[in-house]
């Protein structure tokens, strides 16, 4: 029986959550510079200033979907928790439940960050694009602190 995940499985899951946005706009931005012709920043700079006021709603859903995120961590946890048969409803199975639930409820905030990285690709400024990866970043570390904060820092045996 693997041992259930500690408080600092918890911070290490959250760093590689929190740096993949971030890492998915420096991954595009790199692809884009090797696999798309020149001609194509030509093309963004023409569509800048419709994507752009577009691309500025982003950091406010990011915002937004913090709470969004922290109500489905509950939710997952509870639903998972109430199919368990009674006998396995234990401190040790809700820890575990917490952990698998933070992987999805950390997606709430950083969707929208996402799409923000889209828009970017297609010529939104960066500015915009910046401020949603800050907003999604920050909501992933609430969250998970959240979540770490209902894990012991000794898990049960």
């Amino acid at each position: 029986m693997k041992p259930p995940p500690s408080r600092a499985r918890v911070y290490g899951v959250l760093a590689i959550v929190a740096l993949s946005t971030p890492l998915a706009l420096a991954v595009e931005t790199g692809l884009r510079r090797i696999m798309f012709p020149p001609e194509f920043d030509d093309v963004r700079m023409w569509l800048r200033p419709s994507i752009t006021p577009w691309v500025w709603l982003a950091p406010p859903l990011c915002a937004l979907a913090v709470p969004l995120g922290a109500r489905l961590q509950r939710w997952m946890v509870a639903r998972a928790l109430a199919k368990l048969p009674p006998e396995r409803r234990t401190e040790r199975e809700r820890i575990e439940l917490e952990l698998d639930a933070l992987l999805l409820s950390t997606s709430a905030p950083q969707f929208p960050a996402v799409l923000a990285t889209f828009g970017f690709m297609f010529g939104a400024a960066l500015a915009p694009v910046v401020a949603a990866m800050i907003v999604a970043t920050a909501g992933v570390l609430g969250l998970g602190v959240w979540v770490a904060r209902r894990v012991p820092s000794r898990p049960p045996t």
